[in-house]
């Protein structure tokens, strides 16, 4: 852990670094994708624009109720930031079993409410299991994540359903370094995501491959905060009425912990 002490040229060179990748990630918020920057209409006879900008965010409660089960979970709010669009409620339960060190499995139920400007109102229901590995351990460690979802969509003025089976895996890097602040830190986050639809009829999103980078800060030790910019390509979007979309998004996630 940081100490109050530090000598000054480390002191400087922690401030700078936390500086630097703020402003990075900060770009997100006052450069918008050229796509939807200025808001202007298109030239005739060029093609509508399939970029979907989003806000997200979540509240991440968690519980260690014995140092190898971890009970965690999520309440949130997210919607695209356009005309015709959407706003979501995700409502996820987890719970993790520490196998080793590197090595957890577990499962979860996910529910996603979604309120459309257009098209009727929908409820996901997604139970998943899955798997987290650490490794390498380097300075820069590899988180790799597995899960297998089974996916019902549900229409909820006809409560016609669409239901499939996802593969999706996660690969992400991330670097800490000590604030200047006593047991204080500051975290780096790159990740990248696929997923696969290995059965059934997908619902409302359908997710191909999502990159995203981010930082986050210790504000004591049992609450962080952290911010991210994504981009993530979506297949056939039925609901736009168009293909393929590109959204961008801007997320900002609270965590909590007891137990620990």
């Amino acid at each position: 852990m940081a100490r109050t002490d530090l000598p000054a040229g480390r002191a400087r060179l922690s401030l700078a670094a936390a500086r630097i990748a703020i402003a990075v990630l900060s770009l997100g918020l006052v450069t918008p994708p050229p796509a939807f920057a200025q808001g202007e209409p298109e030239e005739p006879g060029e093609p509508e624009s399939n970029v979907s900008p989003q806000l997200w965010i979540d509240y991440n409660p968690s519980v260690m109720l014995s140092p190898k089960l971890n009970l965690f979970g999520d309440v949130g709010f997210r919607t695209a930031l356009e005309s015709g669009g959407w706003w979501r409620l995700p409502l996820r339960a987890n719970a993790m079993y520490s196998l080793s060190n590197s090595l957890r499995v577990g499962g979860g139920l996910h529910n996603f409410f979604t309120f459309n400007d257009e098209i009727d109102d929908r409820w996901e229901l997604r139970p998943w299991q899955g798997a987290d590995l650490v490794w390498p351990r380097w300075r820069i460690p590899l988180d790799h994540r597995l899960m297998l979802e089974e996916r019902f969509d549900f229409n909820t003025a006809t409560w016609e359903t669409q239901a499939s089976l996802r593969l999706r895996y996660r690969l992400r890097a991330s670097f800490t370094w000590n604030a200047i602040q006593a047991d204080r830190y500051w975290r780096a986050l790159l990740s990248t995501e696929g997923f696969l639809n290995l059965a059934g009829q997908q619902g409302q999103f359908r997710e191909q491959v999502r990159v995203s980078a981010g930082i986050e800060r210790s504000l004591r030790r049992t609450v962080r905060f952290r911010y991210e910019v994504a981009w993530q390509k979506e297949g056939e979007a039925f609901f736009l009425g168009q293909g393929e979309v590109d959204d961008i998004f801007f997320r900002f996630r609270f965590y909590q912990n007891w137990g620990r």
